[in-house]
């Protein structure tokens, strides 16, 4: 009886002794869980905007009137929250030198413009989680751009005081992530440092075409690639490309890449003879 008793014991010790081995990794888990958040929302460079407002890290909004609004072209008005308390409270961010970055905004749809991260500092930005003028019981209101129907939601990223002409100035809607890039790791890796005129054609590029396209695997992906693993050259006619980026509607139907504004028939010309130079610059 004693016996039984003691293998009994055993037995139960066993037990207990395998539930807490059970329970040890999911404590684990959720500590390092919890760690992850907190070093996402503190020390990255990156900002995930879907899982800020999960967090409800996106509610201290105020009404932020836009005149003559690029994209919805009228004045409009939004929900929005200063551009500028995101970034200071992220340590990493506000400790960088901002003259050797560009922030890379990341749209839903593949869209990605960039610009310098000082000239962005430099004006008054605000992240739009709504439309206050949208119809009743939506966020946002449509907007219709080259006869396309396009969703601002889930962000939009906008601008107090600044000249809506100014087309180094993105004002990306659909915005998911927002990135900050050392010019090293990002612009820097497609500039031709050895061909002057090559250098034109990519001022040309990085101004109009990076933020659809990307060459070498850097830039946006709304579009093609244009340089891996064949170059754009290599399989179009030059005189037939030349013309396609003049009026890409003359060649597909439903196309959504825009006729490029104020882009001559010498910018095109520059711009493929940069993209002919990277043909031979591959990864």
């Amino acid at each position: 009886m004693r016996t039984l008793s003691l293998n009994l014991f055993v037995l139960l010790l066993i037990s207990f002794a395998s539930c807490q081995q059970k329970e040890k990794p999911s404590a684990i888990a959720k500590k390092n869980i919890f760690t992850n958040t907190q070093n996402q929302t503190r020390d990255s460079l990156s900002i995930n905007l879907i899982d800020l407002q999960k967090l409800g890290k996106l509610k201290k909004t105020q009404v932020v009137t836009v005149a003559n609004d690029p994209v919805y072209h009228s004045t409009k008005h939004y929900n929005a929250l200063p551009f500028l308390d995101l970034l200071n409270s992220y340590t990493a961010i506000k400790n960088i030198d901002i003259n050797k970055y560009q922030i890379v905004f990341e749209c839903e749809d593949g869209y990605k413009p960039m610009m310098p991260l000082q000239q962005f500092l430099s004006v008054k930005s605000f992240l739009a989680v709504s439309d206050v003028d949208a119809p009743k019981g939506q966020l946002w209101s449509k907007i219709t751009k080259d006869g396309h129907e396009m969703n601002a939601a889930p962000f939009y990223l906008v601008y107090q005081g600044a000249s809506t002409k100014d087309t180094d100035l993105k004002w990306p809607y659909n915005l998911i992530k927002i990135h900050l890039v050392a010019n090293s790791q990002n612009i820097a890796l497609l500039f031709p440092k050895d061909d002057a005129k090559a250098q034109l054609g990519f001022e040309l590029f990085n101004k109009n075409c990076v933020t659809c396209h990307s060459i070498n695997k850097t830039g946006g992906n709304m579009g093609p690639e244009l340089n891996y693993p064949k170059s754009v050259t290599e399989y179009w006619d030059k005189k037939q490309l030349k013309e396609f980026i003049k009026n890409p509607a003359s060649f597909r139907n439903g196309v959504k890449m825009p006729i490029p504004a104020n882009v001559t028939a010498k910018d095109i010309d520059e711009i493929v003879y940069y993209l002919e130079y990277m043909a031979n610059h591959k990864l």
